[in-house]
């Protein structure tokens, strides 16, 4: 393995390991704190609005600095994602508080993301050697692993999860500070400065395949999140589902670099789209159907259809 592609594994992994807490837990951890369903859509959806909004404000610091640099800015958001982990871990007594801290932990992790990712497109851009595939694989089964654990976790002490969210942080701090660019960042063109409006006039498929790709992201992300509330239903394990679609993610994106050769990516776009309303709709089937615990498993195990496919080939 090339090593700056190990270092890159170890960056992506330190970033999903944490991730799978605010992914596939958040809702897991609330429900043992006592707040009602209704509450934590509340706490979510205002964590990923927040997000949403993070991002384009970090995009316009760029436009007036004309440079963000990739180590600071991981490095200070998984400092400020460890500290809110370790002050809501200690804060269980009041339930805003823990909320308010929560929240903020979930929305610091989503905007990060696109920072994660940059640091790879950084090094290949450059003509440097770093398998992106392999490096998003490796973290697909380490998110398997997390899960597992945070799933062994939640049945015996809840608030342990927020310690190892909070130490895959620090990792992620410290791969940050090895691994990621510091002294040039992303660089924002005069083109592709301007108001949404001209986006809309310059770029109307690519708006259009946004909206496409909400319509089925939203979903995705709404599954995983009350994916607690969920196997209630249909039954199934919670941290086995999700360690199957995590782990099945690898060989996917192995070989996806082979395909794409041979297969355009608007087929595999269209392709892996259409294996995502399946994979709803057998979820949706098991949960007024008696068809057995299986029928998530299997739904589980179609990510490898869907979200493995639709990630490289809509980047």
């Amino acid at each position: 393995m090339k090593r700056r592609t190990f270092f890159f594994s170890v960056l992506q992994s330190f970033y999903w390991m944490g991730a799978c807490l605010v992914y596939s837990y958040a809702e897991r951890l609330l429900l043992s704190f006592g707040f009602a369903p209704g509450r934590i859509g509340v706490i979510l959806a205002a964590a990923y609005l927040l997000a949403m909004a993070l991002q384009p404000t970090l995009a316009a610091a760029a436009d007036r600095e004309r440079r963000v640099t990739l180590r600071t800015g991981i490095t200070v958001s998984a400092l400020l994602a460890a500290a809110f982990a370790g002050a809501a871990a200690l804060s269980t007594g009041s339930l805003a508080v823990f909320a308010v801290l929560l929240g903020a932990l979930s929305s610091v992790t989503l905007a990060v993301q696109p920072l994660i990712n940059a640091v790879g497109f950084h090094y290949i851009n450059r003509g440097r050697d770093l398998d992106y595939s392999f490096a998003r694989g490796t973290a697909s089964v380490v998110y398997a692993l997390a899960s597992l654990l945070f799933g062994a976790l939640a049945a015996w002490r809840t608030e342990s999860m927020l310690w190892v969210y909070a130490a895959s942080q620090i990792g992620l701090f410290l791969s940050a500070l090895f691994f990621a660019p510091h002294r040039e960042g992303i660089a924002v063109r005069e083109t592709d400065r301007g108001s949404l409006a001209g986006v809309f006039r310059r770029y109307p498929a690519f708006v259009l395949f946004c909206i496409g790709n909400l319509v089925l992201v939203v979903p995705h992300m709404v599954t995983n999140a009350y994916l607690a509330s969920i196997t209630k239903v249909t039954g199934g394990d919670m941290s086995v589902m999700i360690a199957i679609a995590a782990i099945v993610e690898f060989p996917a994106m192995m070989v996806y670099s082979h395909i794409r050769k041979h297969i355009p990516d608007r087929v595999l776009l269209v392709a892996s789209a259409s294996v995502y309303l399946l994979k709803t709709g057998i979820l949706l089937l098991s949960a007024y159907l008696p068809i057995g615990s299986w029928a998530v498993y299997v739904s589980s195990a179609l990510q490898m259809l869907c979200y493995a496919i639709f990630v490289p080939a809509s980047s």
